[in-house]
Formats: structure tokens, C-alpha cells, sequence
């Protein structure tokens, strides 16, 4: 995917690269590498294949939902065609990962300010529809509260910070 993407050789773009998925998503994974000129980077690439295999589904999503507002006229005001089709939209964009990047950049921009939290630079030399680039930041899991508090943290002004920015 990254060779398709690139035009070139995985072994071209970076120095070395984790075969081995660190996250697995329903659509993408993530690989640590190290580029070239040594920088440690997270890269999520969708998993091969999965535009066809999301586009089998919204079909089928489509029949059933046209196949009901045609049967069904009690279900009508549902309207399960344009439910599919918002899906279907919310899909496209999730299958470009320069949104998800732009929106990495958005987020940074949004928390410029606030030193107590940073969201991974995107790398948009090594970004492109199927693969997002981002640094690595090597931090404590959410969900290890023991860590958190080893490393000095307060658990609850960590969720009050995680709130803040997720809303």
C-alpha cells in the first residue's frame, strides 16, 4: 500500500519499518517506522482491499434500504435511502486519510496554547489517501491509571484534559 501510494520502495522511504501491526482498526492499521533522515513516525495504512469490501456493503445497504421505503411505506419517514447515503458519505471520507490528517492539524491548532497537551505533527510528505504519517509521541496508555500516577500525573485532571478535547 505504502509503495502504491509513494510511487517507490518501502526501503526507499524509510529506514526501517515494523512489519508487525502496535493498533488494528476495522479498516486501518498502524506501524512504528523511522524515516530516512531518522525520525520515528506512527504510520496507519488502510488495510488492503477495503474500499471494495465497504462498497460490497453500502450496496447491499442501499438494496435493503430502497427495498424497504418501496414495501414498507410505513417505514418511509425513516428514510433508510438517505440514512445509507450519509453512511456511504461518512465512509468515503473515513477511507481518505488526508481528512484525518487535516483534522490532526486542526486539533494541534486548537490546543497551540495548552503546553499540557500535543497532538502528533502530521507528516504530509508521507501522507496521501491510503497512508497517514504522523510523529511518534511514545506516552502512558489512558487506561493504565498505576502509570499515570507513577509518572506524577492526577488520573482526574488527565480525564478532565481528555474531555476537554474530545468535546
Amino acid at each position: 500500500a505504502i509503495a502504491a501510494e509513494f510511487s517507490k520502495p518501502v526501503d526507499e522511504i524509510f529506514s526501517s519499518f515494523d512489519d508487525g501491526a502496535i493498533a488494528a482498526a476495522s479498516i486501518a492499521q498502524v506501524h512504528f517506522a523511522v524515516t530516512k533522515d531518522g525520525r520515528e513516525v506512527a504510520v496507519k495504512i488502510l488495510r488492503p482491499d477495503i474500499e471494495e469490501a465497504f462498497g460490497r456493503d453500502l450496496d447491499l445497504f442501499f438494496w435493503i434500504a430502497e427495498t424497504m421505503e418501496a414495501t414498507r411505506p410505513q417505514w418511509r419517514r425513516l428514510r433508510p435511502v438517505a440514512s445509507v447515503r450519509t453512511l456511504a458519505e461518512t465512509v468515503a471520507i473515513e477511507m481518505d486519510l488526508r481528512f484525518e490528517a487535516a483534522a490532526a492539524c486542526e486539533l494541534a491548532e486548537n490546543f497551540a496554547a495548552d503546553d499540557s497537551f500535543r497532538v502528533p505533527q502530521v507528516d504530509w510528505v508521507l501522507t496521501a489517501r491510503r497512508v497517514l504519517t504522523t510523529e511518534r509521541i511514545i506516552g502512558i496508555s489512558f487506561d493504565n491509571r498505576d502509570a499515570i500516577i507513577s509518572a506524577g500525573h492526577d488520573p482526574s485532571e488527565v480525564l478532565a484534559k481528555t474531555a476537554t478535547a474530545f468535546f
